[in-house]
């Protein structure tokens, strides 16, 4: 029984000796003084991100892990109607807060996704402006020392994103509210607007198509409202450089198509986010092509300079996982715990990038990431 423990603190030493070479060597590069945040659209450098579910499994490994390999953003999704159900309530905070604690204990920054509105803050045309505007300045100020982007309603051309038919004349005056009271409270917050999604079939008829709806913000005067744009890239296909078309629409470029209409509106400074993006699904996939898709998605995206940041998603899994938690970076399977090798790659291009030197890692580590889950200890159930 001991073996799950021991396992933990191993991760854990490894880690926090690649940490401390992070640390020696941006402060190498950088200088004394607080820098914005990478990915920000004052800095030039590219963000480094994954998605954390606060409920799920491991997160206080995956919060460590991820302040190690250098990180410099965790995605958490603030799930409006569960967290705050009943408007006369108090929100459920609890998990959120020990999220963020342990975020700003290790100075990663923190985005906020918030989604689902519940009843109480919803109208026929999507969320009440003057209550999302609300809620933005209490997430703000009571998290205002990590949480530096608050992404509004990701996937709000779907009617699951927005809660109501989409409506991009009603996302930009919720937005103008919403900037308004950052504004007013002089949060160093920026927003993170859209959430843009590739609407597929099968889904709601009342769906909007993603470009279209983008257009339809521009003409909505929200061009200045939108120092960021964000793209939220779901069941992906094919390799990281596939190049988009109508017979290839679920892939990872679909980001060009959203820099053309950037470019068609003179949003020239405007940056692109993409805050949720994972590996295609398949189970004849590696974990060693897994985490080739992965890293070379990355190498990708921080070559175009109008890409602020990118979250891959799937750090953790959910308390009850739907499907086999092999796809996830951190994985715990019966009694055991393991990393993705994806994390090892990725620890490696942050270093790269920020270094120009690759660091050599104890060999432990690699032998941890790649191996299969100890079967002795995998036949009990989750915890």
């Amino acid at each position: 029984m001991a073996q799950p423990f021991l396992v933990n603190q191993r991760l854990l030493l490894i880690f926090r000796k690649l940490g401390i070479c992070l640390i020696l060597a941006t402060q190498a590069f950088t200088p004394a003084n607080v820098q914005a945040a990478n990915g920000l659209p004052d800095t030039m450098k590219f963000g480094y991100g994954a998605r954390l579910n606060p409920l799920g499994q491991e997160v206080s490994l995956a919060l460590n892990t991820s302040a190690s390999i250098g990180l410099d953003w965790i995605g958490v999704d603030f799930d409006w109607d569960r967290l705050w159900p009943t408007r006369n309530d108090q929100p459920k905070l609890d998990a959120l807060d020990a999220v963020i604690s342990n975020a700003r204990k290790n100075r990663v920054n923190i985005m906020l996704s918030i989604t689902n509105p519940p009843d109480w803050a919803l109208t026929r045309k999507g969320p009440k402006p003057e209550i999302t505007a609300g809620l933005v300045s209490l997430l703000a100020t009571r998290y205002q020392e990590s949480v530096l982007a608050i992404e509004l309603f990701p996937e709000a051309n779907t009617v699951r994103g927005w809660g109501a038919p989409p409506n991009p004349q009603a996302y930009a005056a919720l937005l103008s509210s919403c900037w308004g009271e950052l504004r007013s409270i002089g949060s160093p917050a920026i927003l993170v607007a859209g959430g843009l999604r590739q609407v597929s079939a099968g889904q709601s008829s009342q769906d909007m198509d993603d470009l279209a709806f983008l257009n339809a913000l521009y003409d909505s005067g929200a061009g200045e409202q939108m120092p960021v744009i964000s793209l939220h890239l779901t069941d992906l296909s094919g390799t990281p450089i596939a190049a988009p078309d109508k017979n290839n629409a679920q892939v990872l470029r679909r980001y060009e198509l959203i820099r053309q209409i950037m470019l068609k509106q003179n949003h020239n400074e405007g940056l692109i986010w993409i805050t949720g993006f994972s590996w295609p699904d398949s189970d004849k996939s590696s974990p060693e092509e897994q985490s080739l898709w992965m890293n070379q998605a990355f190498q990708l995206m921080r070559s175009q300079l109008y890409i602020g940041a990118a979250f891959v998603e799937r750090l953790n899994p959910p308390l009850q996982p739907a499907g086999s938690s092999n796809h996830y970076l951190i994985q715990n399977k019966g009694q055991a715990t393991r990393l993705h090798p994806a994390l090892y790659a990725l620890a490696q291009l942050i270093t790269l990038d920020r270094t120009g030197q690759l660091i050599h890692l104890p060999s432990e580590l690699e032998k941890i990431s790649s191996s299969t889950i100890d079967k002795s200890t995998s036949q009990g159930g989750r915890p």
